[in-house]
């Protein structure tokens, strides 16, 4: 059996998770080809990925771009057809809908009788006008899809919204490689800690970390409200921001013009590096106010630190515990924050890695013994 995988460009975890795949299915006597219908986009900054065992094919495109605070991108691969005729699976799992190949491929499958499941990570938290645009067709593609992958409760339960059937419904977390961070964690020694806190300044004794985009949506302008108001409490913190984004001077000037101390900026940082910052911190602050899941927060988890997020970030539902390993909060509430940052603190679940039954879940491995789709 030939399994072909569709999926919009190459990432650092998506080359972990295929091979995984790659392994399972192999074992299986089924043969796995990945189509990436573009390298990268015009806001990923990551290296291009090595080690590859599955075998892929990357698709010529254009694409239509809608540019404003982040950016979207619609993918035309005129060449999709083509390649299903030559490589003529028989089961296509296509990731997302908001492609053009997604519906050329449902449509081919339709056709030549073969199965099309859908993978997706979308919830009922992130409206726009496109998905009001597009809603007819979204809806279309679920009712001719046979089955379907979600990346958690949250998108599973968007998807039965959306008429597909429960009993068709298999989760498929949204995971990253657990391993790799716990074994860079482990061995991640106190010397190298604060030689990195002494390159970035750090002098407190308790540090904050935000890693994402640096854009509104994000939640960091009321993430930054809450810091100031959290170093009334507690002077001796600091706050990490890990990433890039077109917000960050509007945040610097914030930063500045309010006098807000023991900020820094981390600028991005590769995949396999961001285990080091998550080494050097006690607690991750994701207070997006829209996220179809949000991997920043498996990883937090793996590196054992307790999560503050919000209700609209899918991993919450299925990743956070409130006082156990973090605290789900709502959107757009400097004072939640505030109020959470301080219950961590206080309660010491920075101290405690309460975890353990989270990331088993979460392993790949794991999640392959549970799926019968594949």
């Amino acid at each position: 059996m030939k399994i072909l995988i569709i999926i919009n460009y190459i990432g650092p975890i998506r080359v972990f998770l295929f091979n995984k795949i790659y392994d399972y299915l192999k074992k299986h006597n089924r043969n796995l080809k990945v189509v990436f219908l573009s390298e990268s986009d015009k806001n990923r900054n990551w290296k291009r990925e090595q080690g590859m065992k599955f075998d892929y094919t990357i698709l010529n495109n254009f694409a239509i771009r809608e540019h404003g605070k982040d950016l979207n991108t619609f993918f035309i691969n005129l060449g999709m057809i083509k390649l299903l005729k030559s490589e003529n699976p028989d089961k296509i799992i296509c990731f997302g809908w908001d492609h053009f190949a997604a519906y050329a491929a449902n449509w081919w499958a339709r056709k030549n009788k073969k199965e099309f499941i859908l993978w997706s990570g979308s919830t009922k938290y992130e409206p726009s006008w496109r998905r009001t645009l597009f809603g007819p067709l979204v809806k279309y593609i679920v009712k001719r899809s046979h089955k379907f992958l979600s990346y958690g409760t949250r998108s599973k339960e968007y998807l039965i919204s959306l008429g597909a059937p429960e009993k068709n419904v298999e989760i498929f977390y949204n995971t990253i490689d657990v391993d790799f961070f716990q074994e860079k964690i482990r061995s991640f020694t106190d010397n190298q800690k604060n030689e990195l806190r002494k390159k970035i300044g750090i002098k407190t004794t308790k540090t904050i970390l935000f890693s994402g985009r640096l854009i509104e949506m994000k939640g960091i302008f009321e993430m930054i409200v809450a810091f100031k108001e959290y170093l009334k409490k507690d002077s001796n913190t600091s706050l990490i921001l890990m990433g890039t984004g077109p917000d960050e001077e509007k945040l610097k000037e914030i930063i500045k013009k309010d006098n807000i101390k023991n900020v820094f900026f981390a600028g991005f940082v590769q995949y396999k590096e961001l285990y080091k910052y998550y080494g050097i911190s006690d607690l991750l602050l994701f207070p997006s106010r829209q996220d179809i899941w949000g991997q920043v927060v498996n990883e937090a988890i793996a590196c054992g630190l307790p999560v503050i997020t919000t209700e609209k970030v899918g991993a919450s539902a299925d990743l956070i515990e409130n006082g156990k390993n973090g605290y789900i909060i709502r959107e757009n509430c400097a004072e939640c924050i505030s109020e959470s940052i301080d219950n961590v603190f206080k309660k010491n679940i920075n101290k405690t890695n309460n975890s353990t039954q989270i990331l088993e879940k979460i392993r790949v491995d794991n999640i392959l013994k549970e799926i019968t789709i594949l």
